[in-house]
């Protein structure tokens, strides 16, 4: 040990318990505002990625309503030669029987 850490006694010690309290201390806030800065970041980034995936979520949805739209349907079946089915083609089944099927 430094001959004059021994000599300088108690109050030595407790400067030099100071200043490392203070450097341990000043290292920790900088580790921890360094995590809070990496951490806007990435949720920066997080917001960008959902308003672009609710953005791809409105096109999608406008695009399933399009695809379905009953004209639109009545257009296709009639180019893949699907037409209305004739009188007698269409069988009706009594309710009891219609619930009775349904998984």
């Amino acid at each position: 040990m430094n001959a004059r850490l021994r000599r300088g006694g108690y109050g030595m010690r407790v400067l030099l318990a100071a200043v490392l309290g203070v450097v341990l201390g000043a290292a920790i806030l900088v580790g921890v505002r360094t995590e809070i800065t990496s951490l806007r970041y990435e949720l920066h980034s997080l917001r960008d990625d959902e308003a672009r995936l609710r953005s791809e979520v409105e096109k999608l949805r406008v695009e399933a309503a399009v695809l379905t739209a009953p004209e639109r349907l009545e257009a296709r079946a009639r180019e893949l030669g699907l037409s209305y089915p004739r009188p007698g083609q269409v069988v009706s089944l009594p309710p009891s029987i219609a619930t009775a099927t349904r998984p």
